[in-house]
């Protein structure tokens, strides 16, 4: 938990998100909170058809698809996510917007900036697979930087979380956030690594990065504040245990001149362990924790100075989820019977009720449907996994498409969330979940991302500061 506040992170965004209603509602957008259940799509019950421009088939348990049909299937994935990052970018300022219909007919006001961050990795990868020229790619990575820089409203170098995708200002009275914007570094360190050639994103990128002040945002206790709003000043949630910090903190440590010391990652807890199949591993349910910072640092090979493997602990813990719903359908046949090998994935996501924080498992030994699981199934938390569980993700995905078609595949890839046992599925698509969903499925095609990231100074001193080591 947070401290100070008994909220965990998403909790956070989630009570922000339903703050920022009534500004969302004037301009026909809510943000993070789904705006009109009733204008979802719904399946059909059982009677689906398979989408009939299936490229591979699904029958039974067992996929029948060749290496070369998965690869087909991962790179027309890749080319619809890849399009939300073109069509979802303000054509002057090239801001990501938050989120969008799934069939493009509408994007948000706002931009997120961690969805910035996700795309400008994306462009700066792109020409691997020629969806755009590679001058177009720079182009629009120029454009975004120079806006992240000189439009995006930020405090001390911390941009908000959401700001309006034509103006840069601050919106939906969002917090300067300290993850979204090392969200958005690690996008500009790739595209930094990725144009070596280019001066113009050389200097954006390093005058992105060298402006945020780190120092501003840590706590007396060595952890950082989770932002900071106007008024208010500093907010008193702060990222004291394991979660999706392990990327900021260590892009923190690893930043100059305005870092932080290298001791700060020692200072959140490391006290939230389940155990799978006798393996202990530091836990979050919502899978999006044990992918973010694995879509950029590495970890592969590296243990921390404690000895730890925390591309292990990322492994374990998807292995882990997908034996809870395993559990969850064997227990409670009635509601989640859906569930299993051919179909898994819970991620904070959209819901029939709104944005959920939701995930698995919660507690050893403990097969409920905590926090609200109604059924809900989040293709980006297989995606997000694609280059940690290799077919297990591939798997599902694959049975997602096939068994439900273009009700839950579309024009930027799967729908953000869809309820199998009642036909619900989300008319969205959310740029962070499209962004992780691209991004795995790039590092294992190619590890472009891990590639390119990790030559970035700061994330070669991020490790060696902190004392990594390879095992």
């Amino acid at each position: 938990m947070a401290s100070g506040t008994g909220l965990r992170r998403r909790e956070f965004l989630q009570h922000g998100a339903a703050r920022s209603v009534a500004l969302a509602a004037s301009s026909g957008w809510m943000g993070h909170v789904l705006a009109d259940p009733s204008e979802s799509r719904r399946l059909d019950g059982a009677s689906i058809p398979i989408h009939s421009g299936d490229i591979v088939s699904y029958s039974g348990t067992t996929s029948t698809a060749s290496g070369r049909d998965v690869d087909l299937f991962l790179q027309e994935m890749r080319r619809r996510n890849f399009q939300y990052f073109l069509d979802a970018a303000d054509p002057v300022t090239g801001l990501i917007a938050d989120r969008g219909r799934a069939d493009g007919s509408f994007f948000s006001h706002a931009a997120s900036t961690a969805a910035c961050g996700f795309g400008l990795a994306a462009l700066s990868v792109s020409d691997d697979e020629s969806l755009i020229s590679r001058d177009e790619a720079h182009d629009r990575v120029v454009r975004m930087l120079d806006s992240l820089l000189h439009l995006a409203q930020h405090y001390s170098g911390f941009v908000y979380h959401f700001i309006d995708r034509r103006s840069g200002a601050r919106a939906y009275r969002s917090e300067a956030s300290t993850i979204d914007t090392a969200l958005m570094l690690a996008g500009a360190m790739t595209a930094e690594m990725s144009f070596p050639d280019s001066s113009q994103v050389t200097e954006l990128c390093q005058r992105l990065c060298e402006r945020v002040q780190w120092r501003r945002m840590l706590s007396s206790s060595g952890v950082l504040h989770m932002g900071w709003k106007p008024g208010t000043g500093l907010l008193p949630q702060r990222w004291d245990r394991y979660s999706e910090l392990t990327l900021m903190v260590l892009i923190a440590i690893g930043s100059q001149p305005n870092g932080i010391d290298p001791d700060c990652w020692h200072a959140w807890r490391r006290n939230d362990e389940l155990t799978h199949r006798g393996e202990a591993f530091l836990s979050y349910p919502p899978l999006f924790v044990h992918q973010y910072p694995m879509a950029f640092f590495d970890f592969r090979g590296w243990r921390s100075p404690s000895g730890r493997d925390y591309w292990r602990n990322s492994v374990t813990a998807h292995a882990a989820q997908i034996d809870f719903m395993r559990g969850l359908a064997d227990r409670y046949p009635d509601r989640f019977s859906h569930y299993g090998s051919e179909l898994w994935g819970l991620t904070s996501s959209d819901s029939v009720s709104g944005y959920r924080d939701w995930g698995g498992p919660y507690q050893d030994g403990r097969i409920e449907p905590d926090r609200g699981i109604d059924g809900t199934v989040v293709p980006s938390a297989a995606a997000g996994a694609l280059a940690i569980t290799g077919d297990a993700a591939v798997e599902t995905l694959l049975h997602q498409r096939d068994r439900y078609g273009d009700l839950v595949y579309g024009d930027y890839g799967f729908a953000n969330a869809f309820n199998p046992a009642t036909g619900w599925v989300s008319p969205d698509v959310i740029g962070i979940d499209t962004g992780i969903s691209y991004l795995m499925s790039e590092n294992r095609r190619a590890e472009s991302i891990w590639n390119a990231f990790m030559r970035h100074p700061t994330a070669e001193r991020a490790f060696q500061r902190v004392g990594f080591y390879r095992s």
